[in-house]
């Protein structure tokens, strides 16, 4: 027997939100979705990872992942400037460690600190908590 979908997701938000994690779990209709936005050195990367509740006590799950910042071009004599964005929506693996100057959001200041990433660590206590309450992961959706 699985928990009755509403009731999932009705406690899915404070089950998986922690005191100073860098992702946020929010609930859009029938998904817990969590997010990720990090400042790294080449720009921005907001990673997500969502699961799809459907009524048969089983979860859908994708990842999204997009990166955007500065880019800079020289084609023959010219130097270029301007933006760069990539982006995937699939299922992915990532692990990541940077270190270097980083601009502090609240002061304005440039800073060293290191930024980890890790896909797992926002996957995990989602797939515990879905499991926890009887449901079974079923695939991809997309």
């Amino acid at each position: 027997m699985f928990v009755p979908k509403q009731q999932v997701l009705e406690g899915a938000m404070n089950a998986l939100n922690r005191q100073g994690q860098p992702w946020m779990v929010t609930v859009e209709g029938d998904c817990i979705v969590a997010r990720w936005v990090l400042q790294l050195q080449e720009g921005n990367k907001d990673y997500s990872f969502t699961a799809r509740l459907d009524d048969k006590g089983k979860w859908h799950e994708i990842d999204t992942d997009e990166v955007k910042g500065p880019s800079v071009k020289m084609s023959g004599n010219t130097l270029s400037f301007g933006a760069s964005k990539s982006s995937f929506k699939g299922k992915t693996t990532q692990k990541s460690f940077e270190f270097g100057p980083k601009k502090n959001a609240q002061t304005g200041q440039v800073e060293f600190g290191a930024t980890t990433f890790d896909t797992n660590l926002v996957k995990k206590p989602i797939r515990d908590y879905l499991t926890s309450c009887g449901w079974k992961k079923a695939g991809m959706f997309g």
